[in-house]
């Protein structure tokens, strides 16, 4: 079943769609032609507030050109509680909807998204997002311009405590480039982009040329993470070009549960058995390049290991630096074990829907 509701947004003007065709309005504001130029779509799981927050931002700041967009929740959580925040939009011209996407499952909730939109381009933002102005009418805007298939920008950190000392920049949790807009992004191949890793929030795709499989997002990927990256990857082997949109900025809410040491290990383990798994799927000579991922993991694994082991007597006697140092090591010794052990994957994910779940009954 499908919840609807629509919410207020400013005044609005003729604009175009992705065909170029107008969207007129009459007198009283109403949109005479029903497709959306976009839709965005936010997967959500058992965050309430913070969904709210992301839902609210997007309705404020996503167009200064009145564009014509679309909300669609996918409610991946099991009791369906984002259906009940949809009362507070109600009655204005942009449409929220909510669908239901169970079992909990990041590849369903994108999958559900992607089925009840309506629009020829779809936005994806996580539940815990806040966008700046602008934000979609620049990703719109690079697509129309570039012809891209895909393209993505820039996601800041934004922690609710002091970012951790050994990552002072937030750099590890943040998605930045100095790239121009318009600029592509390599997805597999030497030439490979490896300023930051790809993912789904803050990304915008055309339906027509990157949807077009009955299911985009692999919902084995879904407990563990690497359903974006196997998706880039798969239209990336298809000709689809993936492009870098840096005025389309978006701002992500870090608790510090996820900034302690011990969670930032068990991410980058499991990133790293995502990126193996999913160049593994899309090869065309599987045993050679799983063969090849876990060798070249567990070197760095050894290497690193190595390092951060003799920066620790260092580090216990007090350098400040050598902590820093060591731990980085440890964390790219994590990312080669990650690689090495890919077939074992790490549920991460569910991991941190069973804390979301544990910190929604303590407020409750």
């Amino acid at each position: 079943m499908v919840s609807e509701f629509r919410a207020p947004r400013a005044d609005a003007r003729p604009t175009s769609n992705m065909d170029g065709a107008l969207v007129s309005k009459g007198d009283d504001g109403v949109t005479t032609e029903s497709t959306p130029v976009a839709s965005v779509v936010i997967c959500t799981f058992n965050r309430p507030q913070m969904l709210e927050v992301a839902v609210r931002s997007c309705l404020a700041n996503a167009t200064r050109k009145n564009l014509n967009f679309e909300i669609v929740i996918a409610d991946n959580s099991v009791d369906g509680h984002a259906a009940a925040l949809l009362t507070k939009f109600m009655d204005g011209a942009i449409s929220v909807r909510c669908v239901p996407a169970s079992p909990p499952n990041i590849a369903i909730a994108r999958n559900a998204g992607v089925k009840a939109s309506r629009a020829p381009l779809i936005a994806f933002l996580d539940d815990d997002a806040e966008v700046e102005t602008g934000w979609l009418d620049a990703l719109v805007e690079t697509m129309v311009h570039t012809g891209a298939d895909a393209a993505m920008g820039p996601v800041h950190a934004r922690f609710i405590g002091e970012p951790p000392k050994w990552d002072s920049s937030g750099s590890g949790f943040s998605r930045l480039s100095p790239y121009a807009s318009g600029t592509a992004i390599a997805v597999v191949g030497p030439g490979r982009t490896g300023d930051f890793a790809l993912g789904t929030g803050n990304s915008i795709w055309r339906v027509s040329t990157c949807f077009t499989d009955a299911v985009p997002f692999d919902p084995q990927f879904g407990a563990a993470g690497g359903e974006d990256l196997d998706l880039y990857m798969r239209i990336a082997q298809r000709g689809r070009r993936i492009v870098w949109c840096a005025e389309a900025v978006a701002s992500e809410v870090v608790p510090i549960a996820r900034t302690t040491f011990s969670n930032q290990i068990l991410r980058v383990f499991s990133s790293a058995q995502g990126y193996a798994a999913a160049s593994i799927k899309n090869s065309t000579s599987k045993w050679s390049t799983s063969l090849s991922i876990m060798l070249r993991g567990a070197a760095q694994a050894i290497a690193y290991g190595v390092a951060a082991v003799s920066l620790g007597v260092l580090a216990i006697a007090g350098s400040v630096a050598a902590d820093v140092a060591q731990k980085k090591y440890a964390l790219k010794m994590s990312a080669g074990l990650g690689k090495a052990l890919w077939w074992r994957r790490l549920a991460y994910y569910h991991m941190e829907n069973a804390k979301s779940s544990q910190a929604a009954r303590v407020r409750t």
